[in-house]
């Protein structure tokens, strides 16, 4: 397989140095205002496991153990478990900033049979959701402020893909997608934004359903994805991001999220695992 996505070509949004083992994430692609974005991070571990096992990536998962430095070279090492499975750890002057695994082959559901079939029952929405995702009105929050220009959600952010959900029902929050050219990677959804899509998305409606309260944030502790199929640019209707909260345990909120086709092909699912911190924290 001759990897070659965007986030390995010369460009603007390079990030992968295979000839000196190095990640170096530009300052667009932040999350907090000073450091990078969770969902880009776990992004790359779909373009460094198809690299290394030399095929499309099934499913990864990927942890943060603290905030990504923008802008600064970080070394990786990969170590091959087996044929399926590569491991890459990312950091910086001995000390881990991320570390994960990718596999060719899915090794077990990122959710339940039934949360994902709840999931894809939403891609077209009833009069009465279309009424709804209209009259929404986003519940203060410190992302819509202090996460203005973060790459995913921020709608300041002139590089980013501003994506920002709506409540539907009680429980399902939806966005449509038209990401535009500029991530169409020989002739599909580049897979650094298809999985950064499904980061901070999933947190959007932590707030009116009274997962955080007024004064708590939160950060991405880790991402589960598992990659059906990167999506084709054939379609005027564009994709859809749909998003439920599982639970709150403790200061671990846990929510399964989606991409999919305008018809309901299922393209990527995601886990999420976010760490409740203090606004203070959370943006660095």
């Amino acid at each position: 397989m001759n990897h070659s996505c965007l986030t390995c070509q010369p460009g603007a949004d390079r990030v992968i140095d295979y000839e000196n083992n190095a990640v170096n994430l530009p300052e667009h692609f932040r999350g907090p205002p000073t450091s990078g974005n969770g969902g880009v991070a776990t992004g790359l571990y779909a373009c460094l496991g198809a690299h290394f096992l030399e095929t499309n990536v099934a499913q990864l998962q990927v942890k943060l153990h603290q905030p990504v430095p923008l802008s600064t070279d970080l070394e990786f090492h990969e170590e091959q478990v087996d044929n399926e499975t590569v491991s890459v750890t990312v950091g910086i002057s001995g000390e881990t900033v991320l570390s994960g695994w990718a596999s060719s082959k899915t090794k077990e559901p990122v959710m339940s049979e039934d949360t994902a079939l709840e999931l894809q029952r939403h891609v077209a929405l009833s009069e009465e959701q279309k009424n709804r995702f209209d009259s929404y009105e986003e519940v203060f929050g410190p992302s819509k402020d202090h996460f203005a220009e973060c790459f995913v959600c921020g709608p300041e952010s002139r590089l980013g893909l501003r994506l920002r959900l709506r409540q539907i029902t009680d429980q399902i929050f939806w966005q449509t997608w038209n990401p535009g050219r500029r991530w169409e990677d020989q002739g599909v959804l580049a897979s650094l934004p298809a999985i950064a899509a499904l980061d901070c998305t999933s947190a959007l409606g932590f707030y009116v359903n009274g997962f955080l309260g007024e004064h708590e944030s939160c950060l991405l502790g880790t991402y589960d994805a598992s990659v059906t199929s990167l999506p084709l640019f054939d379609s005027e209707e564009g994709f859809r991001v749909i998003s439920k909260t599982r639970e709150r345990v403790g200061r671990k909120i846990y929510t399964d999220v989606g991409l999919f086709g305008a018809t309901g092909e299922v393209h990527v699912l995601g886990k999420a695992t976010w760490i409740v911190v203090s606004p203070e924290v959370a943006k660095g």
